[in-house]
């Protein structure tokens, strides 16, 4: 066999593709060890001009989405978005969803019936592709909790990507943790022990991870920081409601 056929062997493309993935000074590498171990700290070596040695916040963001998406494809969990029949009876905002579907069908429940698996498949493509819109709707919120801190907004941004790309991963984590659960024999995030569960550490994991954070690049100490990291922890909460929202609108708009 000749020289180049035996390079495109999987066990060879694997070794290219790792290779070529950790190189330039292992950036990548680099900056998710950075992510995941030293919260706050990326943020403030890109504020600083240290970032020749790393990922920047929005391709390391985009790759963290892009695991995201790649594990709720294996894992068939969709996070962010909600079905049609959803939405129509188990939302806070089902009244209006009910209204808006009953002007466009007049009430025919088959062609409303008809209509869900289009909307259902055009929100799961719209919750994965817009992520960054959480992530823009918490910028100002930071800006304005830290204004005495003196960052510029674009500052606010870089701290805002970072603490997504590890949401992302973090629930990769949880999704993982779920799967392994179902394989098992259990039930997964069909059952409602391991949803709270999971739930539960995730929420423990990004208000640790905030702490950690806001310590690290605003300076934020005492009762303060513990009152602001609530404050953010919470508003993340609500900006995942806020944006399974906006998926619907987003989602019913366009089909």
């Amino acid at each position: 066999m000749p020289l180049r056929e035996r390079d495109l062997s999987i066990a060879d493309l694997s070794g290219q593709f790792l290779r070529e993935f950790s190189s330039v000074d292992g950036r990548i590498m680099r900056s998710v060890r950075a992510l995941l171990t030293r919260p706050g700290w990326l943020s403030a070596a890109h504020v600083a001009g240290r970032r020749r040695a790393f990922f920047g916040p929005l391709p390391l963001f985009l790759l963290a989405n892009a695991l995201f998406v790649g594990v709720q494809s294996l894992t068939h969990a969709n996070i962010f978005s909600s079905p049609l029949e959803s939405h129509l009876h188990n939302q806070d905002w089902s009244p209006l969803v009910r209204r808006l579907v009953d002007d466009r069908f007049g009430g025919r429940s088959e062609a409303v019936a008809a209509y869900a698996a289009k909307f259902d498949r055009a929100a799961m493509l719209n919750a994965k592709a817009l992520v960054i819109l959480m992530v823009l709707a918490f910028t100002p919120l930071l800006a304005i909790v830290f204004r005495r801190a003196g960052r510029a907004f674009g500052a606010h941004l870089v701290f805002a990507l970072h603490l997504y790309a590890f949401i992302l991963m973090l629930m990769c984590v949880a999704l993982v943790a779920a799967e392994a659960q179902l394989l098992a024999g259990g039930l997964g995030l069909a059952s409602p022990r391991v949803d709270v569960a999971i739930s539960l550490a995730l929420l423990l994991s990004c208000g640790a991870y905030l702490y950690l954070a806001v310590g690290a690049f605003y300076g934020s100490r005492g009762g303060w920081r513990i009152a602001r990291t609530i404050l953010l922890s919470a508003s993340i909460g609500l900006i995942v409601v806020a944006y399974r929202f906006a998926i619907f609108l987003i989602s019913f708009a366009t089909t």
